[in-house]
């Protein structure tokens, strides 16, 4: 709701009056064009529910969103038009494929090497012959672990320069990646069950599988240069290559002139595109979108085929399908800051957004609206509204206990969520979760509000449309109840998380010693650190250089040295690793051991726990990725 302060902003003439001590009186304020609303525009949330095939007990726009991001259940292979193929219903994303004059051309090779195995089995059953790969092209990196199963000799795989780089980044050592990986764990349901009301509705979450699966990825060779268009003969068929500037930095769509057609990644989904996922990353600017969009709308194609969508056929309906697209995520970013520029925050502003039903209704399956407006602000403004309570706030933990205090006491607030989450409303639940949420921040071990607050979560996952919102929502009552499993083996989000972000002595050790060294550095703790000033260089076995090593002022600077200073060690690159992970000391003598005592390593949880074993067999090569999150 706008404050006082926004009609203020808004009317220089009622800030004149305010100047000399007169006051707004309620008519003249409410008469400003600002909205009044009661709550929020919102219809992600309904309150009818449906049964799904599986079981799960959600809503019918759930139930639809399979056939709008073009996932068929059993998964096929299927002709689009002549010479123009897609693989449908092994992954969120689809491969795609083009029957060329040299040969053929694969777009994306899906999750694994087993899901592409059978992808092009079932291709090469649909066209009644053994096929010859010519090329591989490569939307993005994130579905590019089948690839080995399209090789054949001479295969040419092509991709965008940031490609290899941008995986690596994601799969490889780093200390974001245990946060990342257990809050998409929680979007994408993994852990949930795979039958029954609380299983994921539609294929818009992923298994277990996509955690372990084994890889097939081969960088490409032939690369993409970024941000511009491109014109290339593959297989003896010209393509225009595009920016896609989408979900990652590398992605890239293809044009077949010949064909009239487009192939695309995450710019004609068939739910709205994810400005803001859940799970968090880094901020995706809409304004390159539309311009992408552009571009592909200019192409007059007939034949359109997303990544994230069920193909389109023919010139006005692909024309349609773009615009679609692009204005929705147009309008979101036209009024988030048309109401910036009102005086609203993020919050207001989501309150507040109105979308058409014609281009809202049905297709807020994946992410939602309001999410997609609060991160619009963050990356236009930053996290400060414009309450300055925000700017020192009381801890969490204070102001839970102060409110809970004004309300009467726990018992009072317990009664008070209790009642609203047995009411059985929308926003009843919501209170119930916003009442719960003071309560755990004063006893986390409350089994009472617990239970209340699994009741609200689990009502409010099945009646949302959005995947998104259903996987956390979903992910809290599971947590909750002790009820997220690995294979039968239970565990926690606090557990998931700590072992997927803690590498293994292998992983350190076949990463670059740079990645050792910044992964080494997130592990200091500051108190511990307090006062101490330690410097030293070391030499890591199999990589040549010297390395720097300064513990100053709480925080570890790192870089080259040009030769060894007085305290020099030589380590093997098992050695360092064992030392990260707190397994072996350092080296001699006292400076060693308390730069070791400066480290904090309490979040680490070693991968031969029993989630670990749970999580892929030995047998197979893990990829613990941030997952190809769209």
């Amino acid at each position: 709701m706008p404050t006082r302060r926004d009609v203020f902003n808004a009317v220089p003439a009622a800030g004149a009056m305010l100047a000399v001590g007169e006051s707004l009186g309620p008519d003249e304020a409410s008469a400003q064009d600002v909205p009044q609303v009661a709550s929020w525009n919102r219809s992600s949330l309904v309150p009818e529910t449906v049964t799904g095939p599986n079981g799960a007990v959600t809503t019918q726009v759930a139930l639809e969103a399979n056939a709008k991001w073009g996932i068929t259940e059993p998964p096929a292979a299927s002709r689009v038009v002549p010479g123009v193929y897609i693989m449908s219903g092994w992954a969120l994303g689809q491969g795609m494929a083009v029957e060329a004059p040299e040969g053929w051309i694969i777009i994306d090779t899906g999750d694994s090497i087993r899901a592409a195995t059978e992808m092009r089995a079932a291709l090469e059953r649909l066209v009644g012959g053994r096929i010859k790969v010519a090329a591989i092209l490569y939307t993005h990196w994130h579905y590019a672990d089948g690839t080995a199963a399209f090789m054949d000799e001479g295969t040419e795989i092509w991709g965008h320069e940031w490609l290899d780089a941008n995986r690596t980044a994601s799969s490889g050592v780093s200390i974001k990646s245990g946060f990342y990986r257990a809050r998409a764990a929680a979007q994408f349901g993994v852990f949930h069950p795979v039958e029954g009301p609380d299983a994921f509705p539609n294929r818009l979450g992923f298994t277990p599988e996509k955690l372990t699966a084994k890889s097939g990825y081969i960088p490409p060779a032939r690369l993409f240069r970024h941000g511009v268009v491109e014109r290339f003969t593959i297989a003896g068929e010209e393509v225009e290559v595009a920016p896609n500037r989408t979900d990652t930095s590398d992605s890239v769509g293809f044009h077949f002139p010949a064909r009239r057609a487009l192939m695309s990644n995450f710019m004609v989904p068939g739910g709205f595109f994810n400005i803001y996922s859940l799970r968090g990353g880094p901020f995706r600017d809409p304004l390159p979108f539309l311009e992408d969009a552009r571009w592909m709308e200019s192409r007059n194609a007939e034949v359109l085929i997303d990544l994230h969508s069920a193909p389109v056929t023919g010139e006005e309906n692909v024309r349609a399908s773009i615009r679609r697209a692009a204005d929705q995520v147009q309008i979101i970013h036209d009024q988030t800051l048309r109401w910036i520029a009102r005086g609203m925050d993020g919050r207001e502003a989501a309150e507040n957004i109105y979308i058409p039903a014609l281009i809202r209704d049905g297709w807020e399956n994946y992410g939602q609206v309001e999410s997609h407006v609060r991160q619009i602000y963050n990356g236009t403004v930053g996290w400060f509204g414009n309450d300055v309570y925000d700017i020192n706030p009381l801890s969490l933990k204070d102001e839970a206990s102060r409110t809970i205090a004004m309300a009467g006491g726990a018992d009072a607030v317990r009664k008070q969520a209790a009642s609203a989450a047995a009411t059985g409303m929308l926003a009843d639940w919501q209170w119930a979760l916003r009442l719960t949420t003071l309560l755990l921040q004063l006893d986390p071990d409350d089994a009472s509000a617990r239970q209340i607050r699994v009741t609200a979560a689990r009502a409010l996952a099945q009646r949302t449309t959005s995947a998104n919102a259903r996987g956390w929502y979903m992910n809290e009552a599971l947590d909750l109840e002790g009820q997220l499993k690995v294979k039968g083996v239970p565990v926690s989000m606090n557990l998931i998380r700590a072992v997927l972000g803690t590498p293994s002595v292998e992983d350190l050790a076949a990463a670059p010693v740079a990645a050792n060294l910044e992964f080494l550095r997130f592990l200091v703790d500051p108190r511990s650190a307090e006062g101490k000033d330690i410097a030293f260089t070391l030499e890591a076995a199999g990589e040549n250089g010297i390395w720097s090593l300064h513990l100053r002022n709480g925080v570890l600077v790192t870089g080259t040295a040009q030769a060894s200073a007085a305290s020099h060690l030589r380590l093997t690159r098992t050695e360092l690793a064992e030392f990260i992970l707190g397994r072996r000391t350092l080296g001699e003598g006292a400076a060693f051991a308390t730069f070791d005592a400066c480290l904090d390593r309490s979040g680490l949880k070693p991968l031969d726990d029993a989630i670990a074993a749970a999580l892929g067999s030995p047998d197979e090569e893990r990829r613990l990725t941030v997952f190809g999150e769209q």
